[in-house]
């Protein structure tokens, strides 16, 4: 009997032991939990968010039909003007490591010819936004020269014979200075008076020729945030 009572407590007094272990498991865990959830729920100004832009105009030419190899598809997008003032090669869509982008080289051009290759946005309307700031990436490839340059006009009727009575204004930007890596242009400001209107063209015209320049030039990602 005495035998049997002494096992009974022991039992009891085991179970507590049990029962308290897993309340103060399910307190640690109830803590744990709120605490996370609190240090979750801090305030706007205790971390930096960062900025969101908001694209008034932005081309990374995924919907042009890509070509290979000797096989070129001239970039048709609607409302673009895609024109060579000296030959016939146009700036044509392009894939790697599913990336697509706007490419030219002399290179592939005719013996004795040279190339005045221009790639126009369509009309961009910037009368009803503000802080407009233009970017684009450019990329050489067997650069032996640098070919592009890139202008805004305000003025342009979008038409080929316009382009040579147009007012182009040249924009300076940030150029690859080695192969195969693609280059922030940087941030052009086009928030100034001279752009508040609802004709703003953005031009890239690469210049080369078959014994001259025949880098290979890749441009993506054109894009104009506002605020």
């Amino acid at each position: 009997m005495v035998m049997e009572e002494h096992i009974s407590l022991t039992s009891t007094l085991t179970s507590k032991k049990n029962t308290m272990k897993i309340k103060f498991l399910k307190t640690m865990f109830l803590f744990v939990l709120t605490s996370t959830v609190l240090t979750g729920c801090v305030g706007e100004d205790d971390y930096a968010i960062p900025t969101v832009f908001d694209y008034h105009f932005s081309e990374g030419f995924s919907d042009s039909p890509i070509g290979s190899g000797s096989n070129e598809v001239p970039i048709a997008l609607e409302g673009w003007v895609n024109y060579n003032a000296t030959a016939t090669r146009l700036w044509h869509a392009r894939a790697f490591s599913n990336n697509t982008y706007a490419e030219f080289s002399s290179f592939y051009s005719a013996t004795g010819s040279n190339d005045v290759a221009w790639l126009i946005t369509p009309a961009i309307d910037l009368t009803t936004t503000s802080g407009e700031v233009l970017s684009f990436i450019t990329k050489t490839r067997f650069a032996n020269g640098y070919p592009l340059t890139a202008f805004v006009s305000t003025d342009y009727d979008g038409t080929t014979a316009g382009i040579a009575t147009a007012t182009w204004t040249a924009i300076p930007f940030t150029a690859p200075t080695a192969d195969d890596v693609f280059t922030n242009s940087g941030n052009i400001d086009l928030s100034g008076v001279a752009y508040d209107s609802d004709n703003v063209r953005i031009a890239f015209k690469y210049t080369g020729s078959k014994a001259g320049v025949t880098t290979t030039l890749q441009l993506d990602n054109i894009k104009i945030s506002k605020n």
